[in-house]
Order: C-alpha cells, then sequence, then structure tokens
C-alpha cells in the first residue's frame, strides 16, 4: 500500500511538471544493481565460527526497476530529474550438511528510493544526436524489513524443518548517487540512456544499534558500516 501511495505521487508530480515545463520526459527501465562495500551485505551467510556475523548474501547484480521524470530547464540541455528506484535484493543458497541432510537458506530486503537530481550535458558526440552527461542525485533509501527463512530436509526421514525470523525492521537512509552516461536518440520522441552510477545507500542516518543495514541478523554487529551500490543498465525515455 505504501508502495502504490508513492507512486501515485509520482505520477501526480509528471502532471504537474508538464502543465510547467516544455521539455519532460519520462524514462523507465530495469537497473541491475550491485553493493559493494564492507558492511557484510554481500558476504555469505556464515561462517564456521559460530560468533561471526551472519553475512547478506547479496552477490552478484540484483533486479531493480527505475522510473523517473526529467525536466529540462534550460536550452543547453541541463535537466532536474526526478525519480523512484525498487531494488529486489534476492539471496538462495543451497547447502549440504550430510547424508541426505540439506540446508536452504534464503533472505530478502526490498528498497523502494526516491531520487532528485541536477544532469548536465558535458559534451555532444558528432553522430546520432548523442550527449553524454553527468548527474548528481540526493537520494532517499526506504530499507525494508529484512526476510530470513532456513529450511532443513531431512530426507532420509522424509521430514522438513522451516524457520523464519525477522531481527531487522524497516530503516530509512538518506544517501547521494553519481551516474554519467550517453543519452541518445532512437527515433523521436523515443530516446535510449546508457548509464552507469554509483551511490552511497547509507549518507545519513546510521543505526550501530541495529548492526548493518543489508544483513539479517544484529548479533555480533556493533556498527553499521557504508553501503554502496553500483548499477550499468539502459533505459529508455519518451520525450513529450
Amino acid at each position: 500500500m505504501k508502495i502504490l501511495k508513492i507512486l501515485f505521487v509520482f505520477l501526480l508530480s509528471i502532471g504537474i511538471g508538464y502543465s510547467q515545463y516544455k521539455d519532460l520526459g519520462v524514462e523507465f527501465g530495469l537497473i541491475p544493481t550491485r553493493v559493494f562495500g564492507n558492511n557484510g551485505a554481500s558476504d555469505v551467510f556464515q561462517s564456521g565460527n559460530r560468533e561471526s556475523t551472519i553475512g547478506g548474501g547479496f552477490f552478484g547484480f540484483q533486479t531493480g526497476l527505475l522510473l523517473k521524470s526529467v525536466f529540462q530547464i534550460s536550452e543547453s540541455g541541463i535537466s532536474i530529474p526526478f525519480g523512484f528506484e525498487y531494488v529486489f535484493y534476492r539471496a538462495a543458497h543451497r547447502v549440504p550438511l550430510a547424508p541426505n541432510v540439506t540446508l536452504y537458506i534464503n533472505h530478502n530486503i526490498d528498497v523502494p528510493t526516491i531520487t532528485i537530481g541536477l544532469r548536465y550535458p558535458l559534451f555532444k558526440l558528432p553522430f546520432a544526436n548523442v550527449k553524454f552527461y553527468s548527474e548528481l542525485d540526493a537520494r532517499g533509501n526506504f530499507v525494508g524489513k529484512s526476510n530470513y527463512k532456513i529450511r532443513i530436509d531431512y530426507e532420509s526421514f522424509d521430514s522438513t524443518s522451516i524457520r523464519s525470523v525477522s531481527n531487522k525492521d524497516f530503516a530509512f537512509r538518506f544517501g547521494l548517487g553519481f551516474k554519467a552516461g550517453f543519452l541518445g536518440e532512437i527515433v523521436h520522441p523515443w530516446y535510449a540512456n546508457l548509464f552507469a552510477s554509483v551511490s552511497y545507500l547509507n549518507l545519513l542516518g546510521k543505526n550501530n544499534k541495529r548492526g548493518e543495514l543489508l544483513t539479517p541478523d544484529p548479533r555480533y554487529e556493533t556498527i553499521e558500516n557504508p553501503v554502496y551500490n553500483f548499477q550499468i543498465a539502459v533505459s529508455l525515455m519518451y520525450k513529450f
């Protein structure tokens, strides 16, 4: 329900913006997202040490969605992008514990993000109406509850043990992001945007009592370390 409200506000802003600005674009696409940094998010769930922290298990790129309105405010192409992103952090591991005994671990966190920034065209390429730009974004990150599920299958006894825990509640963090990319015309009014971005998820609002931001359990965690995201993607833009 909260996500629907956020989307409603976002779409309303597009309508208001269209009534005030001549040059408006709507951008959408998939944004593969990879978390990095010394923060436990991409660590293994658990090492052999019983008193070690439990990692988030988020290896590789995670699925993300992007919806953005872009308002051009000058003839030179300077724009204000206002956007909504939704990243689905998903981890699933299978560990053989013994003959006919298998451990399955799942960890899920959803992170919706509201962004507003400044996009500045640096130069235009001499073909296909392509511009190279840089962008700086302020980011409000709504980090969802951590859902951690453990399942053990005992095949010899045809038995299964399941335990689900949620030891970390919703949290809000303010962050910053930097993006660089190429925006080029396909067939007017359609444009393609090829970009790479790096963002700081929890620049402000850290809470050491909660432990790391994207791990499932606060035990043995004494600090919330910086969390960074890397994204590389191609999105589509429709210009009105």
